[in-house]
């Protein structure tokens, strides 16, 4: 079961860092295109904020799993934990932050930004609230990246080094 849930946490992380650093480059990509044609900028970004909203999906489903990951290790690695090393309690923080940061994208931000990206073609309020939610969701987007990126690293850094 712990080498499930290691192979599970590892392709959690792989989604979660990958995938939310592709989807962030596409959107960039999309959206300096569109600015070169004359676009305006929260324009662009509603017009790509389905992509966002798809992968928020996915998203979601991998911090799912990456929160199962981490409770069967931690539920077989009970013991060491008493010992409470600094680089294993570094990378169930980064994980569990990570997860959260997901949940708050994908739960909280993703849904506001899918209704007020409706409202935008009839209400002009509706602009400066999703640009507000935009902002939010790069902010939350960061951790989401950063701390899987962590995550997936300390283990490498804590590991002791034979030497030759």
């Amino acid at each position: 079961m712990q080498m499930f849930a290691r192979i599970l946490r590892l392709i959690s992380l792989a989604m979660l860092f990958g995938g939310s650093t592709a989807t962030v480059f596409a959107a960039i990509t999309l959206i300096s295109a569109a600015k070169a044609q004359g676009v305006p900028v929260s324009e662009a970004a509603a017009t790509n904020a389905p992509v966002f909203i798809e992968f928020s999906k996915v998203a979601l489903a991998f911090a799912i799993s990456l929160v199962v990951a981490e409770a069967i290790e931690i539920k077989g690695d009970l013991k060491s934990l008493e010992k409470g090393t600094r680089w294993r309690m570094a990378r169930y923080f980064s994980s569990i932050v990570c997860a959260i940061s997901t949940f708050i994208f994908a739960l909280a931000i993703v849904p506001q930004m899918e209704d007020v990206r409706v409202l935008m073609k009839t209400d002009p309020g509706a602009k400066q609230q999703f640009q507000k939610l935009h902002e939010a969701s790069r902010l939350i987007f960061t951790g989401t990246i950063v701390f899987a990126l962590a995550s997936l690293v300390l283990p490498v850094i804590s590991t002791k080094r034979i030497s030759d």
